[in-house]
């Protein structure tokens, strides 16, 4: 049975909107997403009440290179500076979102980071967020990015930089909840465009559990004119499945939360590992 009669699985796109490259990557991959679901995107600017506090203390300073003296940092020039991000950011995304079609809208807030972005989320059902890193510090995952995967009730897009959400597809599927989800999801992306493959790992210990898990996803998604490939996952495959999905898959990586492979590896060690757009899918 074709998923096509069912509601759509994400309706409304929450992006965390700043100035940083990891965020204008988040943003362009959830127009993609919108795109191809048929979605609204809403870009969120936090400015941080706590940069706005520190601006304000007589002993701040802006650094800008080492040739240059330190310049005195206001809370006005601050709000300013915070301002321009915000409407750069809301260019962005109304010219990105325009020229795929995509209904958008953009707000400010000012707040706690975490705070604002964890409860705009819960209006949402899915967040984009930029996974903010360094060539030396690819492994680690900013304290906001932690919080949000973890405590976040909406599902999850994360992206270390621009990526376009290419095929094939790639999903793993338990039979849970969360894994039919992520399944119905992937599939649908996959669809979005005629040369678009679904590529979908199964754990299973026996021919028997590979052979119902198998079935379950034909049954689902055999009747559309997506190519579907299923693969069953050996238990070093599933304790290993970010470094495998990064050898076998250019494109989006879509995954139930909780599944088996993320239960043991910490969240910044799997997109490490990763290296590719993760959608976390509850």
């Amino acid at each position: 049975m074709s998923d096509d009669a069912s509601p759509p699985p994400v309706q409304r796109i929450l992006v965390a909107a700043d100035a940083s490259p990891q965020s204008q990557a988040a943003l362009a991959a959830a127009v993609q997403l919108a795109a191809a679901v048929e979605a609204e995107v809403e870009g969120l600017f936090v400015e941080d009440e706590q940069v706005l506090r520190a601006a304000g203390l007589p002993f701040t300073a802006e650094v800008r290179t080492h040739s240059q003296p330190p310049t005195p940092l206001s809370d006005r020039r601050m709000e300013r500076q915070l301002r321009r991000q915000a409407e750069r950011a809301e260019a962005a995304l109304q010219r990105t979102a325009e020229s795929l079609d995509v209904p958008h809208s953009f707000q400010v807030v000012t707040g706690a980071v975490t705070q604002e972005l964890r409860a705009a989320a819960a209006e949402a059902d899915l967040l984009a967020l930029g996974k903010t890193s360094t060539d030396s510090s690819r492994h680690r995952l900013g304290s906001t990015a932690r919080a949000l995967l973890s405590e976040c009730g909406a599902s999850v897009l994360v992206l270390r930089s621009a990526a376009p959400l290419r095929q094939p597809v790639l999903t793993y599927f338990d039979g849970s909840a969360a894994g039919d989800r992520a399944l119905a999801l992937a599939a649908r992306l996959a669809r979005h465009n005629d040369a678009g493959r679904l590529r979908v790992l199964l754990p299973a210990r026996t021919d028997d559990a590979f052979a119902r898990l198998r079935d379950a996803v034909r049954t689902r998604y055999g009747d559309t004119d997506t190519p579907v490939e299923v693969h069953a996952l050996t238990p070093s495959e599933t304790d290993q499945l970010a470094a495998l999905a990064h050898h076998t898959s250019g494109g989006l990586v879509v995954l139930p939360h909780g599944c088996a492979p993320l239960s043991t590896v910490p969240p910044q060690r799997f997109l490490y590992e990763l290296d590719r757009p993760l959608l976390l899918v509850r």
